[in-house]
């Protein structure tokens, strides 16, 4: 057994990661088909399957994009076994293109969507409520609200998903993914399903009207329509729902509702209150489509609610719209009465501020005395860090690299577009090397258009190696045919970094470590009919300036390739080897001061003393990549001798 997921002894309680409950769900709800591209905070599904996927006979994959990973998925269900896609928040964006086409079909087995919402965008460059992509889509969307339901709702949304024949997505949240926490395991029953191909959006409408058209597509979508009004009935079934009323009482007249993560933060505070069966309370486990009745039978009575949801107000606003047709003397309060922030996570003092504001109670902010004591006891206990790359990280030598190129050419102007990745870091001090910073695979899209404002400085697009497979090759097509004089830094390090170095495409591996075949960045770069295609080694920074000198001086769109292993994928197969890390070290002697290598370079492994003004090298930190010691203008850095 390579993982506690595989272990099939029905109602024994283990420790899991949210993350790898969902993977536990998707065994027990005899998933076949499982895939996704790397995202936090949703990785860990994936990841956690790939390490069991022999085991329990599953086919679970990295694939070059999450479009890909929902087609695939599309696939596997096309042919009746159940599929799961799963994926972050944003490149949730990338699949409403199949998706918006997936719902006007209907598949013999189910289709699963899982969604890692990010509030507080803690790995992410928004906070986008995918709940409202599941009502644009016009698909069910259920929110867990710990991690039992995690793993409980994926065997829920697989049997909802082929009972009304539509992709169902389970909508996760942070505090979801990344929390442990007790989950009574399910049975584990694998039935590989026959595979066979079924699609009921060319068996009852082509063979009757030789096409699908405009004949056919808003009958399709009053089908859709009536599968979704069966939804809610569904989820009562399912027990998606959960109702606490009370007739006595001070707070008998007032509601809560609540869904997701958030729920918990209401139960704790109704708990320190003494209020849990003293206040009416309804939990949702299904969002989209609205569940009207439920929601309209909850606020008969009442005179106030308020609805505690992580994200944007999505069910606040729907509350309304039926609360005008069921009650509507109705007081709602939540975000839009601004009780509740409308931006990042909440919180127990966000819901317990707001809630005691609504009931009329007095609210104590100041945190509780143990907390204080281990808040003081951490906080000397944590090294204050800012943003930056890793110590050895081949990134930044290819940025200080450029830097040096650019001075040369330009006499340092550039302008310089960077992408989604580990490598996004270079946007930070000391090097700052890009100026902005947009989407996957926006460096060479936007750089594109840069160039063709006829502006007078070099234009630079910085892209990693997964994010190159996953969205850089169209724009790179782009720039050959529309003749975009653009300068592409292609920083490969064999692995997906940001998000756990998972496996890519140019890593000659799968999820599952099966060996592949490579495909390489410099044959996808000359097929795109890129004529200027260079590799170099940026821990070799004399080749990576002249290669960076020689790109920036071509007349049209060029591409080099920064090519070193990541240096924490390097430390982890060194100590596998059981390899010794030669560190460098600083000759002090030899040291005048000057902050280069600090203020210029800014490895994590070399600080400054102030006191002797001299730069110095922390040996646990340090990885011996030497590129230091090129930095150094005097000569002051060598490889230690011991």
């Amino acid at each position: 057994m390579k993982h506690i997921i595989t272990k099939n002894f029905p109602g024994e309680r283990v420790l899991l990661l949210g993350n790898e409950a969902v993977a536990r769900g998707a065994i027990e709800s005899n998933i076949e088909i499982a895939a996704s591209y790397p995202g936090t905070p949703a990785s860990e599904i994936i990841d956690t399957l790939a390490l069991v996927a022999d085991e329990v006979n599953m086919h679970v994959q990295w694939s070059t994009n999450e479009m890909v990973a929902f087609e695939v998925a599309i696939g596997g269900a096309l042919c009746g076994k159940r599929s799961m896609a799963s994926m972050k928040h944003i490149g949730a964006n990338w699949i409403m293109d199949p998706l918006m086409h997936a719902v006007y079909h209907g598949f013999n087995s189910s289709l699963i969507i899982v969604s890692a919402d990010d509030p507080s965008g803690h790995s992410s460059a928004n906070e986008q409520d995918n709940r409202y992509m599941a009502l644009m889509a016009e698909v069910p969307a259920l929110e867990p609200s710990d991690v039992q339901e995690a793993k409980d709702y994926v065997k829920i949304a697989a049997d909802i998903s082929e009972k009304i024949r539509l992709p169902v997505m389970i909508r996760l949240v942070t505090r979801i993914c990344h929390s442990r926490g007790d989950v009574v395991l399910g049975e584990i029953v694998r039935n590989p399903a026959e595979p066979n191909f079924h699609d009921d959006y060319y068996r009852d409408f082509v063979l009757g009207e030789g096409i699908v058209g405009p004949k056919v597509i808003p009958q399709l979508h009053e089908i859709l329509h009536e599968k979704l009004n069966r939804v809610e009935d569904l989820a009562k079934e399912k027990s998606l729902f959960r109702m606490e009323r009370t007739s006595e009482g001070s707070f008998a007249s007032v509601g809560i509702v609540s869904s997701s993560v958030a729920l918990n933060y209401v139960l704790d505070f109704l708990k320190y209150n003494d209020l849990r069966g003293k206040i009416n309370l309804l939990k949702l486990g299904l969002t989209n489509p609205f569940p009207e009745k439920t929601i309209s039978e909850f606020i008969e009575g009442l005179e106030s609610v308020i609805v505690v949801e992580e994200g944007e107000p999505f069910i606040e606003r729907q509350l309304v719209g039926v609360a005008k047709g069921h009650n509507p003397r109705l007081k709602i309060f939540g975000k839009l009465s601004y009780h509740l922030p409308r931006t990042g996570e909440l919180n127990f003092s966000a819901v317990g501020r707001a809630l005691s504001s609504v009931l009329g109670l007095k609210y104590d902010a100041s945190p509780p005395k143990e907390k204080l004591e281990i808040l003081e006891k951490s906080s000397k206990m944590i090294t204050p860090r800012t943003l930056t790359m890793c110590s050895g990280c081949p990134h930044r030598a290819a940025y200080y690299a450029a830097r040096k190129a650019i001075k040369t050419v330009s006499k340092g102007r550039y302008i310089a577009m960077g992408d989604i990745g580990c490598y996004t870091l270079g946007m930070y001090p000391p090097l700052k090397f890009m100026q902005d910073v947009f989407c996957m695979g926006g460096s060479i899209g936007i750089a594109n258009g840069i160039a063709q404002t006829g502006i007078n400085d070099p234009v630079i697009a910085t892209i990693g190696d997964s994010t190159f497979y996953h969205a850089g090759i169209p724009a790179l097509i782009n720039a050959t045919f529309n003749k975009a004089n653009i300068k592409v830094m292609v920083l490969d390090n064999y692995v997906t970094g940001m998000t756990g170095y998972q496996p890519h495409p140019g890593s000659g591996q799968t999820a599952t470590g099966l060996q592949t075949k490579k495909v390489n960045i410099e044959d996808i770069s000359r097929a795109c009919g890129i004529d200027f295609v260079k590799i170099v080694d940026p821990y070799d920074q004399k080749s990576s300036v002249a290669a960076m000198e020689e790109a920036l001086k071509f007349p049209g769109p060029a591409v080099v390739i920064f090519r070193r292993i990541c240096a924490q994928e390097y430390l982890r197969i060194a100590r596998r080897k059981g390899e010794k890390i030669i560190p460098c070290v600083v000759v002090q002697e030899k040291c005048i001061g000057c902050r280069t290598c600090v203020a210029a370079f800014g490895c994590p492994a070399m600080g400054f003393d102030t006191a002797k003004k001299k730069s110095y090298i922390n040996a646990l930190d340090c990885t011996g990549c030497k590129v230091c010691i090129t930095v150094c203008p005097y000569g002051a850095i060598k490889l230690s001798e011991e």
